[in-house]
């Protein structure tokens, strides 16, 4: 259920991306010196759907960056949860195997002599 209402959500989205990227196909020129507008030291002409796909990518590679950063704390943390639990079990393991050991050895005890 939750793939068909993701690809309700997602395909809608791709769609009105992709007619979005082939509307924008004139050649803009971008300029990276705020100084000079009319010589600019350095600047690009490329197709305006390049520059929106080049912008999306950066926008998830920051996205997912800061995002990754900000659980290294939840990770962290679950890192050493997942540490005690694995002491835990061998614990209980080697103790199940004391009391095993113990139930199959015969406990005999001598009676106090008078």
């Amino acid at each position: 259920m939750r793939r068909i209402f993701r690809w309700l959500i997602t395909f809608p989205i791709l769609l009105v991306a992709g007619f979005l990227l082939v509307a924008n196909r004139h050649i803009i020129d971008i300029s990276l010196d705020p100084f000079n507008a009319q010589d600019p030291a350095f600047s690009l002409e490329l197709p305006l759907y390049i520059v929106i796909l080049i912008a999306i990518f950066i926008g998830l590679l920051l996205g997912g960056t800061l995002t990754w950063f900000g659980q290294h704390k939840y990770r962290r943390a679950s890192r050493v949860e997942r540490s005690k639990a694995h002491r835990w079990h061998n614990e209980a393991d080697d103790l199940r195997k004391r009391a095993e050991q113990s139930a199959a050895t015969p406990n005999v005890k001598q009676l106090p002599q008078n």
